[in-house]
């Protein structure tokens, strides 16, 4: 393998686990979910989107560009994470090195970041790092929800930035 090529997986890789690029091209379709891509494309981009979808039984929740479900972890601090280490890669973190952008639905007013202890900028909304969950293989997918580990308990965001229980 050339060392481009090389850097180039590693980049790939590494923005696919910070969920912060829709690297993988994915066909999914779930009962759950509705008004949402049915295939996400391949990008890697260097900003984040926060856009807003409809999942029945919730009504309104914040999703990453890809359409992938976003959580809070109930027992981080405002404005920050405590989730680095195993935790992080169970949960990988929404992070942009550009841009943040507000898609229809999300209150631009509510949307920034912080620098991660490792080195990483993390989105937050509302004052809640935000985060994927690696068990949501494809948009639509709630996984996560209600799951209590590493000291909280992991939530969908609705765009008012409240967790939804």
């Amino acid at each position: 393998m050339t060392r481009p090529f090389k850097a180039a997986a590693a980049a790939a890789v590494a923005l696919m686990a910070s969920g912060g690029g829709s690297l993988a091209l994915t066909a999914c379709s779930s009962q759950n979910f509705i008004g949402g891509p049915s295939v996400t494309t391949v990008a890697a981009a260097r900003s984040a989107t926060v856009d807003v979808r409809y999942v029945n039984g919730f009504g309104k929740i914040l999703v990453s560009g890809a359409g992938t479900t976003l959580y809070l972890l109930t027992s981080d601090p405002s404005g920050g994470s405590d989730c680095t280490g195993p935790c992080s890669l169970a949960w990988p973190p929404l992070e942009a090195s550009g841009t943040l952008k507000a898609g229809p639905g999300v209150r631009p007013a509510l949307l920034s970041s912080f620098a991660r202890s490792d080195g990483g900028r993390q989105v937050i909304y509302n004052k809640h790092a935000l985060y994927t969950f690696e068990e949501d293989t494809g948009p639509g997918m709630l996984s996560g929800q209600g799951v209590q580990t590493y000291g909280g308990t992991w939530l969908v965001v609705s765009p008012s930035g409240r967790a939804l229980r």
